[in-house]
C-alpha cells in the first residue's frame, strides 16, 4: 500500500490508518475491546438502548486476518472515490454508514421476530468491523469500477475477484447482518433516494478533515519539476475528482503544493 497507489485518494488513506489505529489500540487493551467491540442486539439494544455500540463496533477489527482483508478492501475502494471524488466519497461513506447502521438494527429486530430462538442466537451477537460500510462501499464498487480481464494460472477471470474473495473471508454467522445491511444501504444510495446523493458534510466540517489529513498522512517524495508547470495527466485525474474547478485552478494547487496530488486534493477542498 504504497502513498503512490492511494494518490488522489486521501480519504480512502485517512479510512486506512483510522482502521489500522483503532484496531491496534484494540488488540493492545482487551477492556476497551470488550467494552467497544461487542454487540449483542439482545440485550445491548433492546434493554439497555447503548445504541453508540452499533457505532464502535466499526472503528476497528478484532483478529489480524481480518484487519488484513479490510485494509485491502479499503485499499481497493480507492478507485471509487476517484470516480466519485473525495468530497462525494467522504458523503457516501457517512450516509452509507448511517442508513446502513439504521437497517442492521430493523434487520435484526426482523430476525428476532421471524427466527426460532436458537438460530436467532446466531445473529444476534453482531460480529466487530467497519463491515456496514465497506460492503456499501463494495456495492459502489461492483457498480461503479469497470472490471478487467486478467489470466491467473492459466484461468481467465475478472480482476475483481480478488476483492470479492476477501470480502467473502469477512462473512460469517455474525457478520451476515451487518453485511447485508451495507449492500442494501450502497443500492438505497445509488437509487439516490430522498436525495442521499446531493448531501456534502459542512464546509467547516470539510475544512476540519482536510487538516486532519494533512496531520496523519505521509507526504510523497517530492518531484523537481519545472516552474509553474504542472503535468497534463495529472491536472486531467484531478479534474475528474473536481469537475466544478477550472484547468487554472487545478494548476494552481498543483503548483502550491509542489506537485503533491494529495496536498493539491486538499488545497481544492480547502478553497471549495
Amino acid at each position: 500500500m504504497t502513498a503512490g497507489g492511494l494518490q488522489g485518494a486521501p480519504a480512502t488513506k485517512l479510512w486506512i490508518y483510522s482502521v489500522l489505529i483503532f484496531s491496534l489500540v484494540f488488540a493492545w487493551s482487551p477492556a476497551w475491546r470488550h467494552a467497544l467491540m461487542r454487540l449483542r442486539f439482545v440485550p445491548h439494544i433492546t434493554r439497555d438502548w447503548q445504541i453508540w455500540r452499533l457505532a464502535s463496533i466499526q472503528l476497528g477489527v478484532a483478529t489480524t486476518t481480518e484487519l488484513m482483508s479490510t485494509l485491502v478492501i479499503v485499499y481497493r475502494m480507492r478507485s471509487v472515490e476517484r470516480i466519485l471524488g473525495t468530497r462525494k466519497f467522504a458523503a457516501f461513506v457517512f450516509v452509507a454508514g448511517v442508513v446502513g447502521l439504521t437497517l442492521s438494527v430493523v434487520l435484526l429486530a426482523g430476525a428476532r421476530w421471524m427466527l426460532p430462538a436458537r438460530i436467532y442466537g446466531a445473529v444476534n451477537m453482531v460480529a466487530g468491523g467497519p463491515l456496514v460500510t465497506v460492503f456499501a462501499c463494495l456495492a459502489q464498487y461492483y457498480m461503479l469500477v469497470p472490471s478487467k480481464r486478467v489470466r491467473a494460472l492459466g484461468v481467465t477471470v475478472g480482476d475483481k475477484w480478488l476483492t470479492y474473495g476477501l470480502a467473502a473471508n469477512l462473512l460469517g454467522e455474525s457478520a451476515a447482518v451487518p453485511a447485508l445491511a451495507g449492500i442494501m444501504a450502497g443500492a438505497v444510495y445509488a437509487a439516490d433516494v430522498a436525495g442521499l446523493k446531493q448531501w456534502r458534510f459542512p464546509q467547516c466540517v470539510e475544512h476540519a478533515a482536510v487538516r486532519l489529513m494533512s496531520l496523519v498522512t505521509s507526504r510523497q517524495a517530492r518531484v523537481q519539476r519545472p516552474a509553474n508547470r504542472a503535468p497534463q495527466e495529472l491536472i486531467g485525474r484531478l479534474q475528474g475528482m473536481f469537475p466544478a474547478a477550472g484547468h487554472e485552478q487545478i494548476a494552481q494547487a498543483l503548483r502550491l503544493a509542489a506537485g503533491d496530488a494529495d496536498r493539491a486534493v486538499s488545497i481544492l477542498l480547502s478553497g471549495s
